[in-house]
């Protein structure tokens, strides 16, 4: 009795290059995953360089506004680029040393204006800044009362 025997896979000449292409394949898809993972990350490290520079001109406005806070009575030598009607220079000297101190501590270029509106008694610190990729100007305002 003849028996029929079925052959499993193909000929070994029909098969040829398979392999290679397969490892090609999983290259390029490796590599749009790796490029991708790349782009992320560099956006994280962004996002997290901007968040530290936020919080450093937060914290140096809160500086600038507890000073004045402190000194209220020469609430006006605070005020900058120019200091206003002001009796005491040691009182604007602290401020020339904070706009010293805040551009050091923000490590981009950074624009400070404080103003105060003697009427009502409010104080404005505002911090503007760019980031290392010149992208958006960012802006931090923050206003309080210093009578």
């Amino acid at each position: 009795m003849k028996r029929n025997r079925i052959r499993l896979g193909g000929t070994r000449t029909g098969m040829r290059g398979v392999g290679l292409i397969d490892a090609l394949i999983a290259i390029a898809i490796l590599s749009f995953g790796l490029i991708g993972m790349t782009r992320m990350q560099g956006r994280m490290v962004s996002a997290s360089t901007d968040a530290q520079l936020r919080t450093v001109a937060m914290q140096k406005a809160d500086e600038l506004l507890n000073t004045v806070l402190v000194d209220n009575a020469n609430a006006g030598c605070y005020t900058l680029p120019s200091p206003g009607t002001c009796a005491s220079s040691v009182a604007s000297g602290r401020a020339a040393a904070w706009a010293t101190d805040l551009a050091t501590a923000m490590w981009v270029p950074v624009t400070s204006t404080v103003t105060l509106d003697t009427a009502t008694g409010r104080m404005a610190v505002e911090i503007g800044w760019t980031s290392r990729e010149g992208a958006d100007a960012r802006l931090l305002r923050v206003v309080t009362d210093v009578r």
